[in-house]
């Protein structure tokens, strides 16, 4: 750029240097012309006079007649002053100079025209350099984008993946807690089956036990009452031979009774009522062998022998 500088300023002096040699040239000439021009000459037309003429006019009676005037010839127009025709040397000087200084403006243009096609491939050059790390910078900010949109979504998926492992660790981990105490719960339940299946067992065993002996005892005891009303009833004229009667009494703890119901009887109403007044004049009735019974009806079936 400092040589570009240079060279126009040398160019600038050297033009300059040479529009003043080339003036100095043509103000010589124009002064060493004028020197060497003649002086311009001017034509008068007069009339010579002499002292004879002058002393005939003076003294003569008679004036002589006057000469007729010649014509007067046109004077030539003055010369335009203007600058000195040149020489043939200084016209050649002039032309050498003046091609000097068409050839000096040329290379001068030259020169220019190299500069600023030089100054403008420089700036074309910076500004394709500029583009170029532009263009190359972004393409590195677009690549670090890509890439650091890659990692985040590496990253997103690794997440996710450990996400899914953890919960399906948990899942798996709590199915297996669900599957202990089902199982747990189950065997519980199971042993608690056992157990109840045990004691239920062991209490129908029980409830047989007692009943077998209850039964047992209730039939002793419906036997005893049975043969006791059969001892008591007076057989009606109606009754028949093969008389069966279902007969229910409900008794008090003394052996009293508080009620009597005949159920299903072959036997008319009078063989009913017959039964019914049997059972009272059996009381009080023989006592049941579980107290409990007493507050329950006692049903025994009614076949007199």
């Amino acid at each position: 750029m400092t040589e570009s500088r240079r060279d126009r300023w040398l160019s600038i002096a050297l033009s300059v240097l040479l529009h003043g040699a080339l003036i100095g040239l043509l103000v010589f000439g124009w002064l060493h012309f004028k020197e060497k021009a003649p002086p311009p000459t001017l034509s008068i037309d007069a009339t010579v006079v002499n002292a004879r003429t002058l002393n005939g006019v003076g003294f003569a009676t008679q004036p002589s007649p006057k000469p007729t005037p010649k014509p007067v010839p046109p004077q030539p127009a003055p010369a335009p002053q203007g600058p000195p025709v040149p020489t043939p040397e200084e016209q050649s000087l002039r032309e050498q100079a003046a091609q000097a200084e068409a050839r000096h403006q040329a290379e001068a243009q030259q020169q220019l025209e190299k500069q600023q096609a030089a100054k403008q491939a420089e700036e074309a050059q910076q500004k394709v350099k500029a583009r170029e790390a532009a263009q190359a910078e972004q393409k590195a900010e677009e690549a670090a984008q890509k890439k650091a949109q890659q990692l985040a979504k590496a990253k997103k998926r690794a997440e996710e993946k450990k996400l899914a492992e953890q919960k399906k660790l948990a899942e798996a981990k709590k199915l297996a807690e669900e599957k202990k105490l089902a199982a747990e719960r189950a065997a519980e339940q199971k042993a608690a089956r056992a157990a109840a299946l045990a004691e239920l067992q062991h209490n129908l065993q029980q409830e047989e036990q007692s009943d077998a002996a209850t039964h047992a005892a209730v039939s002793g005891w419906s036997t005893e009452v049975k043969l006791r009303v059969e001892a008591a009833w007076i057989k009606p004229s109606t009754a028949q031979s093969n008389l069966s009667c279902t007969v229910g009494v409900t008794l008090l703890p003394g052996g009293g009774v508080t009620n009597v119901s005949v159920g299903q009887c072959n036997g008319d109403q009078a063989v009913r009522e017959s039964i019914v007044q049997a059972v009272y004049r059996a009381a009080p009735l023989p006592p049941p062998p579980d107290p409990s019974l007493y507050n329950q009806q006692l049903n025994f079936v009614f076949q007199p022998q």
